[in-house]
């Protein structure tokens, strides 16, 4: 009786705690860089009844859709072990409107930033679909009481296997960052030139950036290959593997990028970093999880620091300037992109370590 009660008392205290660290989180990107607070001209609330933006874009509305995502989610695993059912629907959401409502009034007081409703509804929406996942995932539903039967038939079990899946989690939110690898990475008019484009038109062949598309794609695969339960001997199984990496970047693309602009993504620098990954896997397939695929993360770690110090600003902000990045829902998956690779080398070394035997 008391280990039950114990294990619930655990329970709300861990999903309260991850409650609030991601209000932090939002706070933090919401309010980013907490200088040059002023009062507003036309008062605090005058964006309440001011018109929508003329102009709106599918990248501000996915990313305010995203970050409020969580937090539905997060709101109602939490307020589940409280109240019931549809209350925990209405208390999340609500919770998540005040909110939003906080920091649109906060960002006022803010030279740069812009209050308006269409954030507060976005954010909602965000915070609503959170909510429907949370229900939708519940053991009684499909494909909720589904999910771990698919985990275990398809994954290795333990603790192994949750953080591998957790770390792949990571990969996918650096797909969302506006530098490399991600593939809406920059101006797609300078940075993402089709390979067919080339000839006659001044363009200067970024080799830094075919590096780290090879290496972060041939990392994506073989970290997933080496997740699999079954192991992966089988050229198809790679090409499988090799093509759902491909479409996780792709998808990630087409939710911020218009369509008619992704055959763009076709450059010299991601064509030949295909290629290049290619024969990376090929290279370390036969053991996914060794230590050639190790090394491969540990050169990603590099490329991508040496990338963020010469593209990112980083070299202002290490000089005293004014280059720092703030944590927006893009910059967190900027800061997920670096983190990665170092979270895949931990985890390769430190469960090899586990692995060896004592020495007697």
């Amino acid at each position: 009786m008391h280990a039950t009660h114990r294990s619930i008392s655990t329970a709300r205290l861990l999903r309260a705690s991850a409650a609030l660290l991601y209000l932090l989180l939002i706070a933090y990107g919401s309010l980013y860089p907490f200088t040059g607070w002023r009062a507003s001209e036309y008062g605090s609330f005058a964006f309440l009844t001011a018109p929508w933006p003329r102009f709106i874009t599918r990248t501000d509305l996915i990313t305010n859709v995203l970050a409020y995502l969580p937090l539905g989610y997060l709101f109602s695993t939490w307020l589940r072990l409280h109240i019931g059912r549809w209350q925990t629907v209405v208390a999340s959401v609500s919770l998540s409107a005040l909110f939003s409502v906080c920091m649109e009034l906060a960002q006022t007081l803010l030279p740069g930033r812009i209050a308006s409703t269409q954030d507060i509804a976005t954010n909602v929406t965000g915070a609503l679909l959170g909510v429907l996942l949370y229900r939708l995932l519940q053991n009684h539903k499909w494909p909720g009481h589904a999910l771990p039967s698919l985990r275990e038939h398809w994954f290795i079990p333990g603790v192994w296997g949750n953080l591998g899946l957790l770390l792949l989690t990571v990969w996918g939110l650096s797909q969302l960052s506006l530098e490399v690898p991600s593939l809406v990475a920059g101006n797609l008019k300078t940075q993402f030139v089709p390979f067919w484009e080339l000839p006659g038109n001044g363009y200067q062949y970024r080799p830094l950036h075919t590096i780290i598309f090879t290496l972060e794609i041939a990392l994506a695969s073989l970290f997933t290959g080496g997740l699999l339960r079954r192991k992966t001997r089988s050229a198809l199984v790679w090409i499988g593997i090799f093509g759902f990496v491909l479409a996780c970047k792709l998808l990630a693309a087409a939710l911020l990028l218009k369509g008619a602009v992704l055959p763009r993504l076709l450059s010299a620098e991601v064509t030949s970093g295909l290629f290049g990954a290619a024969v990376c896997i090929a290279w370390a397939r036969q053991h996914p999880h060794s230590w050639r695929t190790l090394w491969l993360a540990a050169l990603l770690s590099l490329a991508g620091s040496l990338q963020w110090l010469l593209h990112s600003g980083a070299m202002r902000t290490l000089n005293g300037g004014s280059g720092a990045v703030p944590l927006n829902i893009t910059a967190l998956a900027g800061w997920a992109a670096l983190v990665w690779p170092l979270g895949v080398m931990l985890y390769l070394a430190v469960r090899r370590v586990v692995r060896m035997p004592a020495a007697s």
